[in-house]
């Protein structure tokens, strides 16, 4: 079992990066850090051809072209995904029922 990945949105971005079963990354998924700033977290849930990945908020916007198309040129990758910080929920109250 693996675990749960606490990730921190306001110090990192981080990217989903789906690979194709048969890909070489995909049996070496460290293999998709092609960049110093980015760091490999692991994968999703139980999923195994879709991988983490975190680069520092702060480097973003200098880092992030070149980031997304090292990504993207990888032979294996089929889709990178940038996630967005999760949205608050509001909490209804109990007379709303």
């Amino acid at each position: 079992m693996s675990a749960q990945l606490v990730q921190n949105h306001e110090e990192n971005v981080y990217l989903t990066v789906t690979v194709s079963p048969t890909s070489a990354v995909h049996n070496n998924p460290d293999g998709l850090a092609v960049h110093p700033l980015l760091k490999h977290l692991g994968r999703v849930g139980e999923l195994q051809d879709v991988q983490v990945l975190s680069v520092p908020r702060v480097n973003w916007p200098s880092v992030q072209g070149a980031v997304l198309d090292a990504l993207n040129a990888l032979p294996g990758v089929l889709r990178v995904d940038v996630q967005e910080k999760p949205k608050s929920r509001a909490k209804r109250g109990g007379d709303e029922l």
